[in-house]
């Protein structure tokens, strides 16, 4: 698997480069592996090497999802310029995106989404979806999408306040 986009459009304190392979690092570089617990089919990914400014470098192991162009695969700098958004083969996150007149960059998985800010996470929303969301819109401070509904099979809106994460609409079990 190869990472064919990389987005550095904040401004960031490392460097940052997808390996071909992994073979034995130098002792001082930690090794990570993302998710921390492996399944079996998660045996594929990216590894990626990160070399922060006022840091010890670091080898990361990033377990691959799905292989399809229609999920994000790439390397990301983030508001906190001491952070990255690794995404591979859309494991965990389907839609990365970038809000830099507001800080954030939003992590959109099946059924929720996740901002982070210039200090780390700042909220995720309830559950928006039985599986899946999509249109996405953000207008001003509001993000407008929908979920699918599976009882009703169809998709709902909603809409989430990009400063608190609280929303409004969607679908999800126990709604």
């Amino acid at each position: 698997m190869r990472l064919g986009h990389f987005n550095f459009f904040f401004p960031r304190n490392y460097e940052v480069k997808a390996l071909e392979s992994y073979s034995l690092v130098h002792p001082a570089e930690k090794f990570h592996q993302f998710p921390a617990q492996l399944e079996e089919q998660d045996r594929n990914g990216v590894y990626v090497r990160v070399v922060p400014k006022e840091a010890p470098a670091w080898i990361g192991f990033f377990a691959l999802g799905f292989e399809s162009e229609q999920v994000a695969s790439g390397i990301y700098s983030c508001p906190d310029p001491n952070s990255l958004c690794v995404a591979v083969g859309g494991y965990v996150y389907i839609e990365v995106r970038a809000l830099p007149e507001l800080k954030l960059l939003l992590f959109t998985g099946f059924t929720s989404i996740t901002a982070f800010g210039e200090a780390g996470p700042l909220w995720t929303t309830e559950k928006l979806s039985w599986e899946g969301i999509t249109a996405i819109e953000v207008k001003e401070q509001t993000l407008y999408g929908n979920g699918w509904d599976a009882l009703a099979d169809k998709e709902v809106p909603f809409e989430v306040d990009l400063l608190t994460g609280v929303s409004k609409g969607g679908a999800r079990p126990g709604k």
